[in-house]
């Protein structure tokens, strides 16, 4: 038998653009399968060269379209511990798994965590989907910016605003909090 695990994105929906299109031929070409749609990592806000990293060390701020809007942020061990599961279980699920840390929260609340557990202030400046691809632009092909920046105004629009239980089920463990991940980060 032969089986695949896909990794995709929750920004993705099974027939969607791209990734969203292999969703789809899955179950086609493979009698073991599984599509994993993580939710925005959390280590995105820890490691250069990702924007937000940089920023935050360099500056103190995170930059996004996203308004309020809210994310269940993930630890990218929590995916991989969810895709070690769907890769050696006895059978494969054949399904989609939204994966998501244990709680929403929007950037201002991120802010809020880093000045708390960092004592280095922090703040989320809001621009606007333009503003946010013109700055993504200068470090990336300008298309792809504009990608990023409409996915901010989905995430303020709420597609982002949920949390699963996928991680507590498949590994029989509860997700890591960005409280936690951010705690032991700055030991």
């Amino acid at each position: 038998m032969r089986r695949a695990v896909l990794l995709s994105s929750s920004a993705i929906p099974s027939g969607g653009p791209a990734l969203g299109q292999i969703h789809l031929a899955l179950p086609e070409f493979f009698e073991e399968w599984a599509a994993l749609r993580p939710s925005w990592f959390m280590q995105n806000f820890l490691h250069a060269p990702h924007p937000h990293a940089v920023s935050i060390r360099e500056e103190g701020v995170i930059r996004t379209a996203t308004g309020d809007g809210r994310v269940g942020f993930v630890d990218a061990d929590d995916i991989a511990a969810v895709a070690v599961h769907t890769l050696c279980t006895e059978a494969a699920p054949a399904d989609e798994f939204v994966i998501t840390g244990p709680e929403a929260l929007s950037h201002d609340e991120l802010a809020s965590l880093f000045t708390e557990l960092t004592g280095s202030r922090v703040t989320h400046l809001r621009l606007s989907e333009t503003q946010l691809a013109e700055r993504l632009a200068a470090t990336m092909p300008r298309e792809y910016a504009e990608v990023l920046a409409r996915l901010d105004l989905a995430i303020a629009a709420g597609a982002e605003d949920r949390v699963s239980d996928t991680v507590q089920r498949l590994t029989g463990r509860p997700p890591r909090s960005f409280r936690s991940l951010l705690a032991q980060h700055n030991r």
